[in-house]
């Protein structure tokens, strides 16, 4: 079996994956450092109890406990291979790779880059080795599938220093959703290599341009606030607004770079809420301002559809909209393909309103190129590169 764990500050996300890719069980520790309560489910259970988890080793020895005590596995060995989300792997930590003494050097020593992450990720490593002292630990890094980003893509038109001595460049996120989408629809198109334009649009969101299976370009940058308007980030923006506006409020750029994660986007648009469903239910109501944060939300999809395209060559096997908005909202996939003016995208109305499990094709006859509702599965693939690291 393998262990997929997504740990954070004050959770640990994980999912159990038998030797056949099939998910048997999946939980979530949380309020880690508060009280703390686990949740584990499977098959048509359901587990949930109370703890003190002080700290994520003892989150992560209830965990273990639980399993065996469910009976999802019979013993420790039963755990091939244990598999993490780590959000930055830094320029170094381009690909999955067996987590040893040395990794964990590298990722403290890129820990300014996402300290929030990296950092529980760490102590979450740590956790599970004190559990598992044998098992092999495998690092899937949200930035490695861009590792193939041309420079003139990833290089900011900035002084070389910034580059050179500090790693500034665009790294990119959501890598382990991208790859999954790309070799998806490989076995979708029956294409040994596919160009695409993937559209992963949650709470947190970015796009991929990709060339005959690599990441070509992405919207997100040095951290996960650039690009497209998101849940409560702001996406791009003219950096001198937070000189600007750290004077004009007497704070720091720190603070206000916080706001831009925290209240900005949908929510700080909108003054409703962070959630898409909710911003659409005032925009039906006719509320003014949900309906300029919905505008702006589709506008930088559209956009960035037309940059790709054309960074492509105009040779786009698929454009596809995956994670929680763009696999569930036809209104925004209907509405974002709309706005794209001059590539002849159009979307089948009655397709895109459909339910789906898996995937489904939305586009028209018409459509210049093919466009798919795909449902994303970054621990299928965190679980998949687990096995060929520790094979």
């Amino acid at each position: 079996m393998i262990l997929v764990v997504n740990p954070g500050s004050s959770s640990i996300k994980f999912k159990i994956f038998n030797v056949k890719d099939q998910e048997i069980a999946q939980g979530l520790a949380e309020r880690i450092g508060v009280d703390g309560v686990l949740t584990i489910k499977y098959g048509e259970k359901k587990f949930e109890e109370k703890y003190n988890f002080k700290n994520h080793t003892l989150a992560a020895k209830e965990i273990i406990n639980n399993l065996l005590n469910l009976k999802i596995i019979t013993k420790l060995d039963d755990i091939l291979g244990v598999g993490y989300r780590i959000v930055h792997g830094g320029k170094k930590l381009d690909r999955p790779i067996l987590i040893d003494d040395n990794v964990l050097k590298e990722m403290n020593a890129c820990i300014d880059l996402a300290p929030l992450h990296n950092k529980a990720a760490m102590v979450t490593i740590e956790a599970f080795r004190n559990v598992l002292p044998k098992t092999k630990f495998v690092g899937c890094f949200d930035t490695s599938f861009h590792a193939t980003i041309p420079q003139v893509n990833h290089f900011y038109p900035i002084n070389w220093e910034y580059y050179e001595k500090y790693d500034v460049k665009r790294y990119g996120f959501h890598g382990i959703s991208f790859e999954f989408i790309t070799e998806k629809m490989k076995s979708i198109l029956k294409k040994d290599n596919v160009n695409l334009i993937i559209c992963h649009i949650g709470n947190g969101a970015s796009c991929c341009c990709v060339k005959d299976n690599k990441s070509f370009d992405t919207t997100m940058g040095f951290t996960p606030l650039a690009g497209l308007m998101m849940g409560t980030r702001s996406g791009d923006v003219d950096p001198s607004i937070i000189s600007y506006m750290a004077g004009k409020k007497n704070t720091t750029a720190h603070e206000i770079v916080d706001e831009l994660n925290k209240k900005s986007g949908l929510l700080g648009v909108s003054s409703v809420s962070s959630d898409f469903r909710d911003v659409t239910q005032s925009l039906e109501k006719g509320d003014k301002k949900a309906k300029l944060a919905f505008d702006i939300y589709k506008k930088r999809i559209s956009d960035i559809i037309v940059n790709y395209a054309n960074q492509l060559d105009g040779k786009v096997d698929a454009v596809i909209f995956t994670a929680g908005v763009g696999e569930n909202s036809y209104l925004l996939r209907e509405e974002a393909i709309k706005n794209v003016k001059i590539i002849g995208l159009e979307i089948d109305s009655n397709e895109n309103k459909k339910s789906y499990d898996d995937f489904t094709k939305i586009s028209s006859a018409k459509s210049a190129y093919p466009i798919y509702a795909v449902r994303t599965d970054e621990e299928l693939m965190i679980c998949s590169s687990t096995k060929k690291i520790i094979k």
